[in-house]
């Protein structure tokens, strides 16, 4: 469950856009070129259309945001985890919320949905996805080079059939040091 959501989530780090020299907000042709771009992006994450994608992300792209925890490197490795994505769920959709340029970065506050359509990541087959999530990413020489995304956890244990969202758990914290005046 959690490396396919993380997986959608790392997926939106194809939201790439066209380089920018600078990082001056008055270049405002280059920022709409590159939030038109990151709408292409997202729309070819919905359907699969890894031609898209290969057109928008460098040979040596790096996404900090993964479900191993590990960094994704390059497009073929993105292009795997996008056929996976499509394997284990249907009804794909990413809704913008909120979308800013900056010079050579991207940020997007988008909501995905899709539905499980196996057993898959620990899920039953046929659970509805529903999660926020915002998204980083560096652009450079008209090519995505790098992402960051970050999810509401709350939201994903939601997602996740029998767990109490995290408001509702007893958090403690196991790292404290022990006071070793009480018994």
């Amino acid at each position: 469950m959690k490396k396919l959501i993380l997986a959608a989530a790392v997926l939106c780090f194809f939201a790439s856009c066209k380089d920018s020299t600078t990082t001056s907000t008055t270049d405002n042709s280059q920022n709409k070129k590159n939030l038109e771009n990151n709408k292409k992006v997202i729309k070819a994450i919905e359907t699969g259309d890894a031609a898209v994608i290969d057109s928008l992300i460098a040979s040596d792209a790096v996404d900090h945001q993964t479900p191993t925890g590990m960094d994704l490197k390059g497009p073929d490795s993105v292009r795997h985890m996008l056929k996976d994505m499509h394997n284990h769920m249907k009804d794909l959709k990413f809704d913008i919320i909120a979308d800013a340029a900056n010079g050579d970065y991207i940020f997007t506050l988008s909501k995905f949905k899709g539905t499980c359509t196996d057993a898959s990541m620990g899920m039953p087959a046929g659970t509805k996805m529903d999660m926020t999530g915002v998204d980083v990413v560096k652009v450079k020489d008209g090519k995505m080079v790098e992402h960051w995304g970050f999810v509401d956890a709350n939201e994903m244990m939601k997602n996740m059939k029998g767990m109490p969202p995290m408001d509702n758990m007893k958090m403690e914290n196991k790292m404290a040091p022990k006071d070793s005046t009480k018994k």
